[in-house]
């Protein structure tokens, strides 16, 4: 199981924002996409029969070689969330080509109050705000990858569980990891759950300089 650089995490939220994300990406001309499911035993924490399961996507050069992969994962809950991020990142650094990786984890919500950052036209013309903030270690790549952006407003809460598990571990294990948000709504418009998923697809695809490997579907 190889495992690109970079990598991005989605998790498959009840709102389906994950899901969303995930079936838009595809990769560009002369990458193909691949996909696998893993299970990781989860017996040594003392979760006997419990597994972190989920799918790994990655799109590949003609050689094979991984440029982006995104791990797929369900909405783990306690006390199993914690436990698979820490098996799925240590699967990843294991996995990695040599350079250490850099994940980009999007977290999106539902529009709710006005918030003051980087602002993108939805496709209906509407205005959603995205942010974007480095977590554990940084370096060049994570630098890049915010510049230009504002960090998440003190209010932000993040609730899902994996998502919170995964910012602790990679601040312990200094991890560089660039978490994306959006959800907070410009000027007090409205917009419609299909606009902020176009919005957020639209704002990783430019955020995480990853125009050379991701073409954007439909959600």
């Amino acid at each position: 199981m190889r495992v690109a650089s970079r990598v991005v995490v989605l998790v498959r939220d009840s709102a389906g924002y994950g899901a969303a994300l995930a079936d838009a990406l595809r990769p560009s001309p002369g990458l193909t996409r691949g996909s696998s499911p893993f299970d990781l035993p989860l017996d040594k924490y003392g979760l006997n029969g419990e597994k972190a399961s989920g799918e790994l996507v990655s799109f590949s050069d003609s050689s094979g070689s991984p440029q982006v992969s995104f791990f797929v994962l369900p909405d783990y809950r306690p006390p199993v969330a914690a436990c698979a991020m820490n098996e799925i990142l240590a699967l990843i650094s294991s996995e990695a080509p040599s350079i250490q990786p850099v994940l980009i984890v999007p977290f999106i919500t539902r529009p709710s109050g006005c918030f003051h950052g980087m602002v993108n036209a939805t496709k209906t013309g509407q205005l959603t705000t995205l942010h974007a903030a480095e977590i554990g270690a940084s370096n060049e790549f994570t630098h890049l990858l915010v510049d230009g952006s504002i960090k998440p407003p003190p209010s932000l809460q993040i609730r899902s569980e994996p998502i919170q598990c995964l910012l602790e571990i990679v601040r312990v294990l200094k991890i560089p990891t660039v978490l994306v948000t959006s959800g907070g709504q410009h000027q007090g418009k409205s917009s419609s759950d299909s606009d902020l998923e176009v919005a957020v697809v639209k704002s990783l695809h430019v955020v995480c300089y990853l125009e050379a490997t991701i073409n954007v579907g439909t959600c």
